[in-house]
C-alpha cells in the first residue's frame, strides 16, 4: 500500500528534516537554548529535547553552558556542537602536487601536508591522497573511526551530489566518478568540489566572508574562477557548473595595449594570457618565461608591462561590475596566484567596478584580497564534507557515516 505524506515515510522525513534543522540551528549560533531553538524553528520545547537527547548521548551535542534567563526561574542550559566528535580529512589537488589538511568538524586544521603529484592520471591522484593520509594519521595521531569523511577540491566542472568531475582542463580528466573511487580506495565517505566553491566555503566558515551572506570570491591565477554565496549557501547550479566565470566573453572599456578582439575572460587574464600578451610588449621574456618573471618585470618599472596590467585591472573591474548587477553582493573577495600582482593592477579595479555598477550597487561593496595559501582550500575542502556529515547526522549517530556517502 502506497504511504501517503502522512504515513510512516512522511513522519520519517519531517523528523530527519527537524534534525537537520536542530544541528544546523547550534551549528550556526554556536551557543543556544532549547527554548530558543523551538522558537526559531517553530517547534515545541518538548521536540527539541526529545529530538537532542540522542545527539547529547552520543557527543555530537553538548550541554555546553548556563545562559542569562528573560524571566524570574531557572536559568536555560545552552547546547553547542561538539567540534571534536568527528574529524575531516580535506584535499586541494592541483596539477603538480596535493595539498591536504585534517581538521574537527569547524575546520579547524590539525595537521597540513603537501605531496608532490608525478603526473596528472587519476591514480597518481588517488596515491597520493592515500600518501597523503597515512602522512596525517602519523602526524595527529588520528585516524580510523574517528575520521568521518574526506572532502576534495580540484578544478573543473564537478557534480557535487554525485562526486562526477564532468571535466577538468587543468588535469585533462573527462567523466571520472572520482567520489566512487575514493571511498573505495581510502575508506571514507566522499565528497568532491570544484575548487573555487571550497575556497569560497572556508571563506563563509572561517575566513573574509564569516559576517556576510551574500558574496562572491573570485580566483586569478592558472585561470579565472568564481564561488557564489547566496543566502549563506554555495550556488552551484542544477549540475555543478555554476561559476565558469572565465569562460564567458570579455571585452576591455578602452585598452591601452590589452588586444582588442572579444575572447574570454580567462584569455585575457589568465596567466598564461598576460605573459603571452606581455612578450609582444617585452620581448626579453620569451617563451619559457614564467608568471613570477612577468612579475618581476613589472617591479622594475617596465612601461608596457604595467600599462598591460592598467587594462588588466580596468578588464577585471569592469567585468565584476556586471556580476554586481547581477547578484548585488555585499563582499567581494580576490583570491589566488595571481593576486601576485596586485600592486599593478588593483588600483584600476575598484574606479571601473564603481563606473560601471549601476543603481549604487557598489557604494556599500567591500573588495578584499585574500592571502591565504593553499592549505585554505583544503580546509573549505574538509569543511564541506563536515557540513554534509552534520546535515545528514541522523539517529542513530553512527549510520551517518554511511548516509553521507549518498546525500
Amino acid at each position: 500500500m502506497r504511504q501517503g505524506p502522512g504515513g510512516a515515510l512522511g513522519r520519517e522525513k519531517i523528523r530527519f528534516l527537524n534534525q537537520s534543522a536542530i544541528i544546523n540551528a547550534i551549528h550556526r549560533s554556536g551557543r543556544i537554548s532549547r527554548t530558543d531553538i523551538a522558537a526559531m524553528l517553530h517547534l515545541s520545547p518538548a521536540a527539541v529535547t526529545t529530538i537532542t537527547a540522542p545527539f547529547i548521548e552520543e557527543g555530537l551535542v553538548v550541554e555546553a553552558e548556563v545562559g542569562e534567563s528573560s524571566s524570574v526561574g531557572r536559568k536555560p542550559i545552552l547546547l553547542g556542537i561538539n567540534y571534536d566528535h568527528s574529524y575531516m580529512f580535506g584535499v586541494k589537488v592541483m596539477p603538480d602536487a596535493i595539498v591536504a589538511s585534517l581538521t574537527n568538524l569547524n575546520a579547524d586544521a590539525k595537521g597540513v601536508v603537501k605531496v608532490p603529484v608525478a603526473g596528472t592520471e587519476v591514480s597518481a591522484v588517488v596515491a597520493a591522497i592515500k600518501q597523503a593520509q597515512t602522512m596525517l594519521g602519523k602526524e595527529t595521531g588520528i585516524s580510523g573511526t574517528r575520521l568521518a569523511g574526506l572532502g576534495v577540491s580540484l578544478p573543473g566542472v564537478v557534480d557535487n551530489s554525485t562526486g562526477f568531475v564532468r571535466h577538468s582542463d587543468l588535469l585533462g580528466w573527462r567523466r571520472v566518478q572520482l567520489a566512487d573511487l575514493l571511498r573505495e580506495e581510502v575508506g571514507l565517505p566522499t565528497l568532491v568540489e570544484n575548487d573555487v566553491n571550497a575556497l569560497a566555503a572556508a571563506h563563509g566558515w572561517f575566513g573574509l566572508g564569516r559576517q556576510h551572506d551574500s558574496f562572491l570570491t573570485v580566483t586569478l591565477g592558472r585561470g579565472v574562477g568564481l564561488g557564489i554565496v547566496i543566502g549563506g549557501s554555495l550556488y552551484r547550479g542544477p549540475r555543478g557548473g555554476a561559476g565558469e566565470w572565465g569562460h564567458t566573453r570579455a571585452c576591455s572599456p578602452a585598452p591601452r595595449v590589452m588586444e582588442h578582439e572579444v575572447v574570454t575572460l580567462e584569455e585575457r587574464l589568465g596567466d598564461a594570457a598576460l605573459l603571452r600578451q606581455a612578450r609582444r610588449l617585452a620581448p626579453q621574456l620569451g617563451e619559457n618565461a614564467t608568471p613570477a618573471a612577468l612579475t618581476a618585470l613589472a617591479a622594475t618599472g617596465h612601461a608596457g608591462v604595467l600599462e598591460l596590467f592598467a587594462d588588466a585591472g580596468e578588464l577585471l573591474g569592469a567585468a565584476l561590475s556586471d556580476l554586481v548587477n547581477l547578484f548585488a553582493p555585499t563582499l567581494v573577495i580576490l583570491g589566488g596566484e595571481g593576486l601576485r600582482n596586485a600592486p599593478y593592477f588593483l588600483p584600476y579595479v575598484r574606479p571601473t567596478l564603481e563606473r560601471h555598477a549601476y543603481g549604487g550597487l557598489a557604494d556599500d561593496l567591500e573588495l578584499q584580497v585574500d592571502t591565504w595559501g593553499d592549505d585554505a582550500w583544503a580546509r573549505g575542502a574538509a569543511g564541506l564534507a563536515a557540513a554534509r556529515f552534520l546535515q545528514v547526522a541522523t539517529v542513530p549517530l553512527q549510520v551517518a557515516r554511511l548516509h553521507m556517502g549518498s546525500a
